[in-house]
């Protein structure tokens, strides 16, 4: 293993238990602290939601979708036809700019259910001084009706400031439809390198930036999958390796900044790149 990658490596141990800076899955079933909401009418969210999603149920096997573990729910269906509703729920202000970040990040795992492609979800952050839209799921979305929860990666890197915050929206476009769910959210500091599960097993990359198309990846095992998503958390490409050590050719995506993620056996790992 270079030298470099030795302190590479050793830096990303040293900073991964900060790495983390806020988290929530909703598995209780009050507000979470630091946490607030706007309802519409008499309704609001769910929360520690367990039950089946609504509009999820795939064909005569009624087979739905849920959140074993507890969730953030609001079913339009449950609601009834005639209000109009539009929610919000917003988390705790966070300073991003104390923490001396240079680089952030959300993952958000989420369930959007649309009937008669009514209903949008939107993710927005606040920049300082005004909210700015990072994801829109229009109910026109194909992604939306699939029944099984997505999850998204967004850079939030241009917004870092003093009281950084997320807040999720739902309209149901003045229609009965039928609701959304948000299982985990998380911000990470993603400066820092999230592989210390893999380093039992001697993983390493290299080079980054990548600058000629290749990113090479090692490990003492044989590495099982490798996702890559861009910063609006599409994903650009999925490759099952099964070696210990390989070569991703990026020829294809353009130039910028993507994160990686990385399984060996049951151990994962997650980094960010930069092509150039």
């Amino acid at each position: 293993m270079k030298k470099l990658t030795i302190i590479y490596i050793i830096f990303a141990l040293c900073t991964t238990a900060n790495a983390q800076l806020q988290e929530e899955n909703f598995n209780a079933t009050t507000l979470p602290a630091g946490w607030t909401v706007t309802k519409s009418a008499n309704d609001t969210w769910q929360f520690g939601y367990t039950g089946n999603i609504v509009g999820s149920g795939s064909g005569s096997s009624g087979t739905y979708a849920s959140f074993p573990s507890g969730g953030a729910y609001f079913s339009d269906n449950d609601s009834g036809p005639s209000d109009n509703n539009v929610l919000t729920l917003t988390s705790p202000a966070i300073d991003l700019v104390a923490a001396n970040l240079t680089s952030a990040g959300i993952e958000v795992i989420y369930n959007h259910q649309a009937f008669g492609k009514s209903g949008n979800f939107m993710i927005d952050v606040w920049d300082g001084s005004a909210w700015q839209n990072i994801w829109f799921v229009d109910g026109d979305d194909t992604a939306s009706n699939t029944g099984t929860s997505r999850t998204v990666n967004l850079d939030v890197t241009p917004y870092i400031n003093d009281a950084f915050q997320v807040r999720f929206t739902y309209d149901d476009e003045n229609t009965l439809t039928w609701g959304v769910g948000i299982d985990h959210y998380k911000l990470s500091n993603t400066a820092t390198a999230s592989v210390e599960d893999l380093l039992a097993v001697g993983f390493s990359y290299s080079p980054n930036p990548v600058k000629n198309n290749i990113l090479n990846l090692k490990a003492n095992e044989d590495i099982s999958q490798v996702n890559i998503y861009n910063t609006i958390g599409q994903k650009v490409l999925v490759n099952h390796p099964i070696v210990a050590n390989t070569n991703l050719d990026l020829q294809h995506l353009p130039n910028g900044v993507y994160f990686v993620q990385v399984a060996i056996g049951q151990r994962e790992g997650s980094f960010k790149i930069v092509k150039q």
